[in-house]
C-alpha cells in the first residue's frame, strides 16, 4: 500500500498514472479513452458500458494508493467527457479531485496573482487560452507561427504556460519550438513529470479514510473541483480554425467546446450533449442536442471526397434530392453563403422540426452541418448553427 494519493492523467492521449509507474498503461484504459464519447466501448472484442469501463480503469489506477486521488484532464475537453470522468470518480471512495491540467500549476505555484496564457498541445490541435480562446490544428504548416501570433495577441509580454503531455506525439519538440519563438524567459514548460510533482504538492481536502484498500468500495466518495476553470488561468474552450487563429471572446453568452469527430472539428455549445446516431432516417452522424429542448440540435456528417468541388457536390446533392418524395427537401441553393463561407444549402422538413443543412468542402472532405429547430422557429438554433458552420474544418 502506497501512502501517497494516486495522480491520474485522463487524456489527451492516454489514461495512466503519473505519480509512479509512469510507463504503465492497460487495455482497459485504452478502451475507456477510445470510447469516452460513446455509451458502449469494446474490451477484448466484447461490448462494455462506458461508465463501467471508466470506473474499472480508474479503480485499477488508484489501487494500492491512499484513498484520495487527483484526476487531471485537458481543459478544452467538453463537459460530456468531464462528466464521464466525474461519474466514474464517484465510484472510487475517498476524496477525488477532477481538475483541468493547468489548474495544478496555478494552485501549487500560487500563480493566480499573475494570470498567464495557457498553451495546451494535443494530438491534432494546440489550444491557446487567455482572455480569449484560440485553437490551431497541428496539421497547419505554420502552426508555430500561428500559435505564437495568438499568444502575442493575448499577452504581448506576459508569462506563458506550455503544457506538453509526454504521450502526445511530437509535443515535446513542438513545445521547445514554441518556447524559442515566444521567448524562453516568458515560458514555463509543463510535462507529465512536472505535473505529477505539482499534484503531489497540492493540499487536498481530507476525510476519514479506511484502513485498507479493500474497504474502499464501502466508503463514500467526495468528488471535488469538476469545473474546468482554473484560478489564475482564464480557461475556456477553443474554437478550431485552419484559416489563421480566430479569437472567440470568453464572455460570449453560450460557452463553446470543440467537437472532434473523425477528421473534422467544429465548435458547439459546451452544455449540449453529443451522441452518435447510427440508425433512423439519414446518414450516420453525430448529433448534439440542446439540454433545454430536444428538438434543437446540431448534426454533423462527413465524407471523404478526393477531388470533389463544391459545384460537384451540389450536382450530387441535387440528384439525391430529386430522387426523394416531393416536399422532404426544399429551398435548395447551390451558391449559398453561410457564416461567410461558400456552401450548398437546403432544408429538410420533418413532422416536428426542420433541419437546415449547410454543405462545405474542405480539402478532400465534404462536411455537412444540419441545424435542427422546431418547425417555424429557426432562431432557437441560429447562434449555435453560425458558430458550427464558421468553425468547421478538417484537422489533417
Amino acid at each position: 500500500m502506497t501512502a501517497h494519493r494516486a495522480v491520474i492523467a485522463a487524456g489527451p492521449a492516454t489514461l495512466r498514472r503519473l505519480c509512479c509507474d509512469a510507463a504503465e498503461h492497460s487495455d482497459i484504459g485504452v478502451a475507456a479513452l477510445e470510447a469516452i464519447d460513446d455509451p458502449v466501448g469494446l474490451l477484448d472484442e466484447l461490448p462494455v458500458a462506458v461508465d463501467v469501463l471508466w470506473s474499472a480503469a480508474l479503480r485499477s489506477l488508484v489501487d494500492g494508493h491512499g484513498d484520495d486521488a487527483i484526476v487531471v484532464h485537458p481543459s478544452w475537453w467538453p463537459a460530456t467527457r468531464v462528466s464521464v470522468i466525474t461519474t466514474a470518480a464517484g465510484t472510487l471512495g475517498g476524496v477525488v479531485s477532477v481538475r483541468a491540467r493547468p489548474w495544478l500549476f496555478a494552485t501549487s505555484t500560487r500563480s493566480e496573482a499573475e494570470p498567464m496564457v495557457s498553451v495546451e498541445i494535443a494530438d491534432r490541435l494546440v489550444a491557446i487560452i487567455g482572455s480569449d480562446v484560440v485553437a490551431v490544428p497541428r496539421s497547419e504548416p505554420r502552426v508555430v507561427e500561428q500559435v505564437v501570433d495568438a499568444v502575442v495577441a493575448l499577452t504581448p509580454t506576459g508569462r506563458v504556460l506550455i503544457d506538453a503531455p509526454s504521450r502526445v506525439t511530437g509535443a515535446t519538440q513542438l513545445a521547445k519550438s514554441l518556447a524559442t519563438s515566444i521567448g524562453a524567459e516568458r515560458v514555463v514548460e509543463l510535462d507529465d513529470t512536472r505535473l505529477a510533482r505539482l499534484a503531489m504538492a497540492v493540499d487536498a481536502p481530507r476525510t476519514p479514510t479506511p484502513a485498507s484498500s479493500a474497504s474502499r468500495a464501502r466508503t463514500s466518495t467526495r468528488v471535488i473541483g469538476t469545473a474546468v476553470v482554473a484560478t489564475g488561468l482564464a480557461l475556456a474552450v477553443p474554437t478550431v480554425t485552419t484559416q489563421g487563429p480566430r479569437r472567440v471572446p470568453v464572455t460570449q453568452p453560450a460557452p463553446t467546446t470543440v467537437l472532434v469527430e473523425g477528421r473534422v472539428a467544429l465548435s458547439v455549445p459546451s452544455a449540449w450533449i453529443a451522441q452518435r446516431v447510427l440508425s433512423g432516417s439519414g446518414s450516420a452522424r453525430v448529433q448534439v442536442n440542446s439540454p433545454a429542448d430536444p428538438e434543437v440540435a446540431i448534426h454533423l456528417t462527413q465524407s471523404p471526397t478526393p477531388g470533389e468541388t463544391l459545384s460537384g457536390a451540389a450536382d450530387r446533392l441535387r440528384r439525391a434530392i430529386d430522387a426523394e418524395p416531393a416536399g422532404v427537401f426544399v429551398d435548395f441553393d447551390r451558391s449559398a453563403v453561410r457564416a461567410g463561407r461558400p456552401a450548398v444549402t437546403y432544408r429538410e422538413v420533418r413532422a416536428t422540426h426542420d433541419v437546415r443543412w449547410t454543405v462545405l468542402i474542405d480539402g478532400s472532405v465534404r462536411i455537412s452541418i444540419g441545424c435542427q429547430s422546431p418547425t417555424g422557429d429557426p432562431a432557437t438554433v441560429r447562434d449555435a448553427c453560425e458558430q458550427a458552420v464558421r468553425s468547421a474544418h478538417v484537422l489533417d
